[in-house]
């Protein structure tokens, strides 16, 4: 980070810009340190909030900082639910979904997430080399979460281009983000009225469909705005997670070998990994009425915008906050948001992060990245890796595996 005033530093602050984002570790600490609240002069303007305890405060007391006006600076053109409300209609809106993610939910999924890993890592594995953003995290987040809010297989690629452009398009092209919105909701619209006259179907849309809020169905629109969030949160965020993770793991070889032996538990490295990663850099709440907050005086309608990335790497709460450290305990990081609108998908994410570090880590386990490799971030709100090209010992495909994996268990189950 520079040596300029910080005030300077504030005053520029900008999610959006990569020069900014490609590392903002020492410029949040910075922040913390020395201006724990302050203001940005980009996107017209808005306050940011540093420090764990206020971070959580900002998240946490709706009534002062709420989420109705939106959440994303700058704003998107499309209010989504239940992101976008505040309880008690926001807590409605999630008792409808949340048995769709809860744990035991999401365990059954389990042997279908392996085989779609299994399968993307086939299509590479012979060859000894791959780039794992493109060949296998980014590919496999859709065939996993569009299923489940019943999207048909041939509309997942393009659904999966106009998220990301929606996500990433806001700061440099809200026209095309616009029409990317328009033609998502087209979609989505007509697959809401295409389900409603045909057989029930046991998936998220389903549900919802199933469902009433109020002593009433859910409308077309609501329904909409409820799949749009969903999207977004299943299709960008865990893949930032596991992307760099996986660069964590190739630079850190002794933290492979413990997960690789069991000498961490599983449980444990996946917090740490999402708090070390911090997938949501930020978010936006809007102030309903005059307040204070590590002295500073806000006024009604003031963005305020709550750094998760900074909070993670509190030291006032974190030891050793700037490393990974796999066996953290306890770890009460914010990386899935904190309060009403603590993240919906955390267990789908944490399963599907566990069950790709597992698989790579016992099919190419090997893999290595180049010494002399500079990570690129896609940034806005959630930070993600461009790309991460490995090479690694070609292995054979998962016929092998799954004829070993029987054998094994035949094997297992003849011992006397």
């Amino acid at each position: 980070m520079s040596a300029e005033p910080i005030e300077e530093t504030m005053r520029a602050f900008d999610h959006t810009a990569p020069a900014q984002m490609n590392d903002p570790y020492a410029m949040y600490e910075a922040f913390r340190t020395r201006c724990p609240v302050g203001r940005s002069g980009q996107h017209g303007g808005f306050f940011v909030v540093s420090r764990y305890e206020s971070v959580k405060k900002v998240f946490e007391d709706y009534s002062t900082f709420s989420s109705t006006q939106g959440v994303g600076i700058p704003p998107h053109p499309y209010q989504m639910f239940p992101i976008d409300l505040d309880p008690p209609l926001q807590t409605k809106f999630r008792r409808v979904l949340n048995r769709r993610f809860t744990p035991e939910a999401v365990a059954t999924k389990r042997d279908e997430i392996q085989r779609v890993i299994d399968a993307l890592i086939d299509d590479f594995i012979e060859t000894g080399s791959a780039d794992l953003a493109a060949q296998l995290v980014r590919p496999l987040l859709p065939r996993i979460v569009l299923p489940l809010l019943g999207v048909p297989s041939e509309a997942r690629q393009q659904m999966s281009e106009w998220i990301e452009y929606m996500t990433r398009g806001r700061a440099t092209d809200m026209p095309g983000v616009i029409k990317a919105g328009e033609d998502i909701t087209m979609f989505l619209g007509g697959l809401v009225a295409r389900r409603r006259s045909a057989p029930p179907v046991d998936d998220v849309l389903g549900a919802m469909l199933e469902a009433q809020i109020d002593g009433r169905p859910f409308s077309d629109d609501e329904i909409l705005r409820t799949l749009l969030i969903i999207l977004f949160g299943g299709l960008d965020t865990t893949s930032a997670v596991m992307l760099e993770s996986l660069l964590h793991l190739a630079r850190h070889p002794q933290d492979k070998e413990r997960l690789k032996s069991g000498a961490t538990p599983w449980s444990l490295a996946i917090e740490e990994l999402v708090r070390y990663t911090s997938p949501i850099q930020g978010l936006r709440r809007t102030v309903t009425q005059d307040t204070r907050i590590e002295g500073q005086d806000l006024k009604a309608g003031d963005w305020v915008f709550g750094l998760h990335g900074s909070a993670n790497r509190d030291e006032a709460v974190f030891e050793r906050a700037a490393q990974c450290v796999l066996e953290r305990q306890p770890n009460p990081h914010v990386a899935f948001g904190s309060g009403a609108h603590i993240c919906l998908g955390r267990n789908l994410a944490r399963l599907e992060i566990e069950i790709l570090l597992k698989t790579v880590l016992e099919r190419f386990g090997d893999y290595e990245v180049a010494a002399d490799f500079a990570p690129e971030y896609l940034v806005g709100e959630a930070r993600g890796m461009k790309s991460l090209p490995v090479r690694f010992v070609p292995a054979q495909r998962s016929a092998w595996l799954d004829a070993k994996r029987r054998f094994t268990a035949e094997d297992t189950s003849s011992r006397p």
